[in-house]
């Protein structure tokens, strides 16, 4: 057999042909996946007239993306020496509830100093903060090494998170063409007497909490079994790995459509401004932990909110596991109605996303675009576009192993 070699005995014009392979190779995984050829308009659409879109994605690819895997990488070597280790173990059973008290300490110190999150900055500064304290423990910690890096996916979130805020602010305006503001303003002041004002502060934030989770439970649910608005929710099952940033990949319809549905039951959950105001910073607190690459030691914890491998199951690509665990903080309802899926004694593997539809597109104008196609099985394979071609689960595990934490 021939020796392979080595980088010296190479001809330069081989070394060369080598070398921009390589970097070929390294730019390709930095491009997020197009509509499928197969639907030619929307792909003319989404290379022509999601120009703009695609320039900052692919700004976003050199000016963030880059540099934060270069930093983030940094945490490797310490990764590998934390395991087994006793510090890990702590970590591991520690992390969850000291986030949690002290987000709700926190939440009620910028309340009492009448901190909104009704600023620009102060939105800005959520990913940030949020970036600077998970993106470094899901390197230290990771659930799945398979997750640790997605490509350019990063740049279509933070495009997400910028849509997202635009959307929810547009929604505001349609409600008041649609008369809806008004409706809202009339059934504020009964809200106001029937919330219980009389409870702890911190009851009456979990207390809130969990009853905006009731609606948020039964939409979800909707958005999973009704075909037409699967459509829209299929932007957010869209994602190859969980991370802490991409809970919030949503499409504009899904926005702007669940802040109008949510409107006029939200009008009779009137707690004070403050509690309000804890209660945003809880929500996000926990969806920290619902998207992130954490391996924590949860225990029954998952019982009671959506996080860790509850709802790493619901992104499974096969349906009869991942039409579950649809609370948005709380498990609760998911366990009330019969939704809840854990299995006991087992771990999740990290094969997520639409099993039906292996070629979704990844794009930022892909995604804006892809509801709208009429034939949907333009995302399947060419061989089984019926077929539910997601993974068994215990088929995958022992091949998983080495990736996903046991």
């Amino acid at each position: 057999m021939t020796a392979l070699k080595s980088a010296s005995e190479m001809p330069s014009g081989e070394m060369q042909r080598s070398e921009f392979a390589e970097e070929l190779s390294k730019e390709k995984r930095y491009q997020n996946r197009s509509l499928p050829p197969r639907a030619r308009t929307a792909r003319l659409l989404e290379k022509w007239v999601g120009m703009p879109l695609n320039i900052v994605e692919a700004f976003g690819s050199y000016v963030i993306v880059r540099p934060m895997n270069w930093a983030l990488r940094h945490f490797d070597g310490l990764s590998y020496k934390l395991e087994g280790t006793l510090l890990r173990r702590v970590l591991q059973h520690v992390i969850f509830p000291a986030t949690l008290l002290f987000s709700l300490v926190f939440g009620f110190y910028l309340a009492g100093n009448k901190v909104t999150f009704d600023s620009i900055l102060t939105l800005a500064l959520v990913p940030v903060v949020i970036g600077l304290y998970v993106a470094p423990l899901e390197r230290l910690m990771p659930f799945s090494r398979n997750w640790l890096e997605g490509g350019n996916d990063t740049s279509v979130d933070l495009m997400m998170f910028v849509s997202g805020a635009f959307w929810n602010g547009f929604a505001k305006y349609l409600m008041q063409v649609l008369f809806i503001v008004s409706l809202v303003e009339i059934l504020e002041p009964l809200g106001h007497g029937l919330w219980p004002s009389y409870l702890p502060g911190v009851v009456q934030v979990f207390l809130f909490i969990l009853v905006k989770d009731f609606f948020r439970y039964w939409l979800h649910r909707a958005m999973h079994e009704v075909p037409f608005l699967w459509r829209f929710h299929a932007a957010h099952h869209s994602v190859k790995r969980l991370y802490w940033l991409n809970g919030i990949r949503s499409h504009p319809i899904e926005v702007a459509g669940q802040a109008i549905l949510f409107a006029i039951p939200y009008a009779l959950l009137q707690p004070s401004a403050e509690i309000i105001m804890v209660s945003i910073l809880m929500q996000l607190s926990i969806g920290i932990f619902q998207h992130s690459n954490i391996d924590l030691k949860l225990g029954f914890w998952e019982y009671i909110f959506s996080i860790g491998d509850n709802h790493r199951y619901h992104h499974y690509p096969n349906k009869e596991v991942g039409d579950s665990n649809y609370g948005g903080e709380f498990i609760v309802w998911d366990i009330l109605f019969g939704t809840f899926h854990k299995v006991k004694g087992e771990r999740p593997h990290d094969q997520i996303g639409i099993g039906t539809a292996p070629n979704y597109p990844m794009t930022m104008a892909g995604l804006l675009i892809a509801p709208f196609l009429p034939d949907q099985k333009v995302f399947g394979s060419r061989t089984s576009e019926t077929t539910d071609s997601r993974p068994n689960n215990g088929s995958t595990m022992a091949t998983l192993k080495s990736s996903v934490r046991e």
